[in-house]
């Protein structure tokens, strides 16, 4: 929260200047227009959808009241980085893997090689090589929003962007103005041209500073020299927002109609019950409050055990790519607590090593229509080998199998310890049975934290 603070008051007096020379959303999205040509020169002058992201604003904070949170969704940061991880991150592991492998044949570097994997793999490579769930769609997402580019430079920033809209509000009456003589300025448009914005009215001189992102693009570009920015304390004016109250009052009623769409839950219990949460969590309805699917919990966990992966429909549409576990994928390493110390909103707590190695974040059950010992009748013990907790949570009972031939055998039966077994689910990742594994996880018994307690 103080971060945000900060940077909402220094707004006020100096403007967007987050998005102009912060926003790393704005910077790729300025990176991409390097390589976009539009049929027209000249910026098209995109103002009459300026209102949209004021309307995405109210509509945000309608559905903030009513507990639903999705500003995720639209946040810069978290759209960022949650591309990069499920996305961008994936891809590029995989081409360093692919330098590796062109390199070990030489002669003479496998040991540096391999002390250079080594280190990478302690802070930057992922354990286990493999994409991550949903990156599809996410960089679907990300990608429409550069090729948005195609019918105005940043038109993300200039029309949707709800943060662009919350900081245009707090630079209203910024003191950081743009000045132009105009006995210099010659009309020329250059610095209509070069505003990522098009935040410069049709006379030259006039701005919005509700839209100016600080980018001092037109005063770099100024042929003349004309233009300029200087801190005016005396006879500011604040500018106008174009954002009716018919638009308003539209805003409101789709923040209300969208929330209760979202509450409604179409997964059913035996979906949900199969899901579990990271250690630490909050109880699910803050949980899912505070979490703004910014994806560091994922992508820490590929360096560890690989067990979060962002969701779909499995937790309702509320959940939409939140962590969940995927044990079949990966497990929750027992000495990590790696997810609650990058969680930026407190989503998950950070637990201490001995209490989060005894914090349930579920419960294993064998399928006894797959686990070979109880469906073929062989022994297996790599669940319970590969068990972490002290006391083993899985135990053997030998018992009788009836063959196919009729014949009796003596076989090692597993069972689950409940009160000992903590759902970490690296059980599940090494049960040897092709596909569904023999044995499973459900958030039964799983362990939940206020913020009171920490």
């Amino acid at each position: 929260m103080i971060p945000a603070g900060i940077l909402l008051f220094l707004t006020i007096f100096l403007g967007r200047f987050f998005c102009g020379w912060i926003c790393p959303l704005g910077s790729m999205i300025d990176f991409a227009d390097l390589f976009i040509k539009r049929k027209r020169k000249l910026t098209r002058n995109t103002a009459r959808f300026r209102w949209i992201k004021f309307g995405v604003l109210t509509a945000l904070i309608v559905m903030a009241l009513i507990s639903v949170q999705f500003a995720w969704l639209f946040d810069p940061l978290a759209l960022s980085n949650r591309t990069f991880t499920t996305s961008i991150y994936p891809i590029f592991a995989v081409l360093i893997e692919t330098v590796f492998g062109w390199l070990w044949p030489i002669t003479g570097l496998q040991s540096a090689l391999m002390s250079l994997h080594e280190f990478l793999e302690s802070w930057l490579l992922p354990l286990n090589l493999h994409f991550i769930s949903q990156g599809i769609p996410i960089f679907l997402l990300f990608l429409g929003i550069l090729l948005l580019s195609l019918i105005a430079k940043r038109f993300w920033c200039r029309n949707i962007c709800p943060l662009g809209a919350l900081l245009g509000i707090f630079s209203k009456y910024r003191i950081l103005e743009r000045t132009v003589r105009g006995v210099d300025c010659t009309n020329c448009r250059i610095c209509r041209v070069d505003c990522r914005i098009n935040a410069i009215e049709d006379n030259f001189i006039n701005f919005s500073k509700v839209e100016c992102i600080d980018a001092f693009d037109c005063a770099s570009g100024c042929p003349e020299n004309a233009v300029s920015y200087k801190f005016k304390v005396k006879g500011v004016l604040p500018s106008r927002i174009d954002f009716s109250k018919r638009r308003f009052l539209q805003s409101v009623g789709t923040g209300v109609l969208s929330a209760g769409l979202l509450k409604i839950d179409f997964v059913n219990r035996e979906t949900r019950g199969n899901r579990v949460r990271p250690p630490g969590a909050l109880p699910e309805a803050k949980f899912l409050d505070q979490c703004i699917r910014c994806q560091e919990c994922v992508r820490v966990c590929t360096t560890t055990g690989s067990l979060l992966q962002p969701a779909w429909l499995e937790m309702g549409w509320e959940g939409i790519w939140s962590p969940i576990g995927s044990p079949r994928e990966g497990y929750c390493e027992f000495t990590c607590n790696l997810c609650g110390r990058v969680c930026p909103t407190g989503a998950i707590h950070l637990l201490d090593l001995p209490k989060k190695q005894k914090t349930r974040i579920g419960t294993a059950f064998f399928d006894r229509n797959r686990c070979i010992p109880w469906n073929s009748g062989d022994n297996c013990m790599v669940c319970q080998e590969h068990c972490p907790t002290p006391e083993k949570a899985i135990i053997f009972r030998e018992g009788e199998f009836i063959t196919g031939e009729k014949k009796i055998k003596r076989v090692k039966y597993p069972y689950v310890k409940e009160d000992l077994c903590i759902g970490c689910g690296i059980c599940v990742t090494k049960c040897p049975v092709e596909g569904t594994a023999g044995i499973f996880i459900t958030g039964e018994g799983e362990e939940r934290f206020e913020e009171q307690e920490f």
